[in-house]
């Protein structure tokens, strides 16, 4: 069950198609939503300008959050659930125990597409210092899509931990008796990994949890395995993915590729992340 979600912008304006977005996902669980709006400070222009010019720059720089903040209300005002508006500055690279205490105080996190941020990089922030600080969980909401109420899933199962944790995070957001389809990807019988059976034992868990599970055992056929889930998911014409992020390191990820990375850039359903 949802009760708590927290949103992160850096530019109302670009921001606001998510927004909307994310209310309609909160009044949808009677939520209350909370939206933290980033402005930088003035870490970045130290050694940049005289001493004497930092008040004037001080003094600008929160006169601008303040009409920032209110144009932020203002775009969320009318929402039918409790929405809370606050304010932090910080460089975005330096956000990153604000990020952490701001996601450990919420069911889960919501995160826009890349068009919803003027800093691109603050959005791959976010989805790291959430998944890789706190485990997540983070939902990614793309544009035109309309999530509200999770009747039908996709889970991505390739039998490890964060694999596990999406299970475990779906179990609580999902409808009771929501259809599930555990998609595998090019799976092997393995001992201590997926069983004799793969998928046989995600889908008998899940079912006991009175979901509606289908195990799908794909073939990729040369396509990424984030390809093979989003098209099943248009396709099957579920509601969202969920998938353990970073089950490899994080440098290994930005290097190599992988299901975290491909589907955070380029999401085209929502995604659950969990670690």
């Amino acid at each position: 069950m949802l009760k708590d979600l927290v949103a992160v912008v850096d530019d109302v304006e670009a921001s606001k198609s998510f927004l909307k977005r994310a209310v309609k996902f909160a009044e949808a669980h009677e939520a209350h939503l909370a939206v933290k709006l980033l402005t930088r400070d003035l870490y970045g222009l130290v050694g940049l300008y005289p001493f004497d010019v930092y008040p004037l720059a001080l003094h600008e720089m929160h006169a601008d959050q303040e009409a920032q903040l209110d144009q932020l209300k203002q775009t969320l005002r009318g929402a039918a659930v409790p929405v809370e508006v606050r304010g932090m500055a910080d460089d975005p690279g330096f956000a990153h125990g604000t990020l952490r205490m701001e996601g450990r105080y919420a069911d889960i996190v919501l995160v826009g597409p890349s068009n919803a941020y003027d800093d691109k990089k603050l959005r791959r922030y976010i989805i790291e210092t959430v998944l890789l600080s706190l485990g997540g969980p983070v939902l990614i909401l793309p544009e035109n899509s309309s999530l509200e109420q999770i009747n039908h899933a996709v889970l991505g199962w390739d039998a490890s931990g964060e694999a596990r944790r999406a299970a475990r995070e779906l179990l609580l957001i999902a409808q009771t008796k929501a259809r599930v389809d555990v998609v595998l990807v090019d799976p092997e019988p393995t001992p201590e990994g997926h069983g004799p059976a793969p998928g046989s034992d995600i889908a008998r868990h899940l079912a006991r949890h009175d979901f509606a599970v289908e195990v799908h055992r794909e073939v990729s056929g040369g396509l990424s395995v984030s390809d093979v889930l989003e098209q099943f998911a248009l396709a099957d014409g579920a509601d969202l993915v969920a998938i353990g992020g970073y089950a490899h390191s994080r440098v290994r990820e930005i290097f190599l590729g992988g299901v975290t990375r491909d589907l955070i850039e380029d999401a085209r359903v929502p995604v659950l992340l969990a670690r």
